[in-house]
């Protein structure tokens, strides 16, 4: 709780905020302050979901071409990761890769990882409140050398908790031309 303390005291000023300006407006009342409680709540609710969001860097030209060229290096396998949609398009979601954050997306972004052949294990999870909202996903990948595989994270409320999946892309080729037209993040390197 203390970590969503700043979201919750900007949700209180809000409120505090929103009640006095209708209190002046249309007089006292009850509305006043109801619907100022239930708009600082909801402000509250929506920063907290956002507190696990991080600053993430953009990749450079050179690396976007280079990834957009989909040609593992000798002896790898790629896997690229995309998200896009609606629902938590503003909350960060973390991945990792056996263990090891390698990135944060938010939608619609996508970024390329370079891993040596075998197994491998993506988990995809958001930070913040919404971290708590949502079960992580997980996808075990068996990359090849000189394999490229393109996986779609996508997010959906669900009435008790949200849904988080990871699903391999049916269409390579408008996979592909769907990257083309994200914003590459940077990723970690996914191997130590």
């Amino acid at each position: 709780m203390a970590k969503y303390l700043p979201q919750i005291l900007i949700g209180v000023a809000v409120a505090f905020v929103v009640s006095l300006l209708l209190a002046v407006v249309a007089g006292p009342g009850p509305e006043g302050p109801v619907l100022g409680a239930m708009m600082g709540a909801f402000t509250a609710y929506i920063l907290a979901n956002l507190a696990g969001n991080r600053k993430v860097a953009a990749a450079s030209a050179a690396e976007r071409e280079a990834a957009l060229s989909f040609q593992p290096p000798e002896g790898k396998a790629l896997a690229y990761l995309y998200r896009e949609g609606f629902v938590a398009k503003a909350a960060g979601m973390n991945l990792s890769v056996d263990g090891r954050e390698v990135v944060q997306l938010k939608s619609p972004r996508f970024t390329r990882l370079v891993l040596s052949p075998g197994r491998h294990v993506l988990v995809a999870g958001f930070g913040g409140l919404a971290g708590a909202q949502s079960k992580p996903a997980t996808y075990d990948l068996d990359a090849k050398a000189g394999e490229v595989t393109i996986l779609k994270i996508g997010a959906a409320m669900g009435l008790v908790q949200g849904n988080i999946t990871i699903t391999p892309a049916d269409d390579l080729a408008a996979a592909k031309t769907r990257l083309s037209g994200m914003t590459m993040i940077a990723a970690e390197p996914a191997e130590a």
